[in-house]
């Protein structure tokens, strides 16, 4: 599956190039994911292979213990954005996990990234615009510290640390990358505002126009 089939409905066209880009519109819709997008997670994850399970959790979870992971995910602590297709499938995502550090520890507030995509859509930068929209929820939450938990020769996960300027060392097999962030700012808060109520809208015009179309090759003799 190509990148353009799931890019922007027309948002960028009504706003017009220029203001899209200004207002750090990511190249495509990325759509913040609740509790009712449990069984869209659900299979996403499960269609993952054991290898791309491995890359995610750092060893290949069964389909037990990612029904279990799913169905602890705590939405109100935690962020989750997610890229659909034009099927309504998810076609990737990304965890903004909080870290609850120790009783009475100075330690800067933490969170924790994962990624996964489906194989299909690697290549396009995609990760790293999921990424990227973590990292802006982070900041406007006064997230301080980020963290990427990966192993050493998951390559596209230790790219897009790279590419985020991300301090990074390895151990036993295991890599550890963190960025400190920079407090929030009224721009980057509009910017949030923005980018996740035009990414909402543009779901709900594909969903509509999958329906719609659904319902006319049903009404097609």
């Amino acid at each position: 599956m190509s990148s353009e089939a799931i890019e922007w409905f027309d948002v960028p066209s009504v706003l017009g190039r220029r203001a899209a880009a200004l207002l750090g519109l990511s190249k495509v819709p990325i759509v913040e994911l609740d509790a009712s997008h449990r069984p869209l997670i659900l299979a996403h994850l499960l269609a993952l292979s054991a290898h791309d399970r491995r890359m995610r959790f750092s060893y290949a979870l069964g389909d037990g213990a990612i029904a279990k992971y799913v169905a602890n995910m705590d939405f109100e602590s935690d962020s989750v954005f997610g890229i659909f297709g034009k099927d309504d499938h998810l076609l990737g995502m990304v965890h903004l996990g909080v870290l609850t550090p120790p009783p009475e520890s100075k330690a800067p507030k933490g969170a924790e990234l994962g990624l996964s995509l489906n194989a299909d859509m690697r290549g396009h930068g995609l990760g790293t615009l999921l990424f990227k929209r973590a990292l802006q929820r982070a900041r406007n939450e006064g997230v301080e510290r980020l963290f990427i938990f990966t192993l050493m020769d998951n390559d596209a996960m230790l790219a897009i640390a790279h590419k985020l300027d991300m301090r990074i060392s390895t151990a036993d097999g295991q890599c550890e990358a963190h960025l400190d962030i920079r407090p929030s700012s009224t721009t980057s808060v509009i910017r949030e505002f923005v980018d996740e109520h035009l990414a909402d809208l543009d779901h709900l015009f594909k969903a509509s126009l999958n329906q719609f179309k659904r319902w006319t090759e049903e009404l097609t003799p």
